[in-house]
């Protein structure tokens, strides 16, 4: 099984308030092309991803999991997801 990796940037929307948020953003993923189950999308200006709500192009909500700024897909649909992300920059 091959994996698919794919490097996005999100778009700062806004900082996660509070003093010890410093370096936290809430972020919006556009529309990234992903193929299937174990495929990764590398957030390129962040150095952690929190968490992530995206949905695909059916709006159904993705499940998935993070390491550092790297997002694998756990599900098996070949779609593309966008969404909501909060990030440590």
């Amino acid at each position: 099984m091959v994996v698919v990796n794919v490097n996005a940037a999100v778009i700062e929307l806004m900082p996660r308030g509070g003093k010890s948020n410093e370096g936290y953003f809430y972020g919006y993923l556009e529309s990234t092309a992903r193929g299937k189950q174990n495929d990764t999308i590398t957030i390129t200006n962040c150095s952690k991803v929190l968490v992530a709500n995206l949905v695909d192009s059916a709006d159904v909500l993705e499940t998935m999991t993070y390491d550092t700024n790297i997002i694998t897909m756990t599900t098996s649909a070949a779609t593309a997801v966008s969404g909501l992300v909060v990030c440590q920059k």
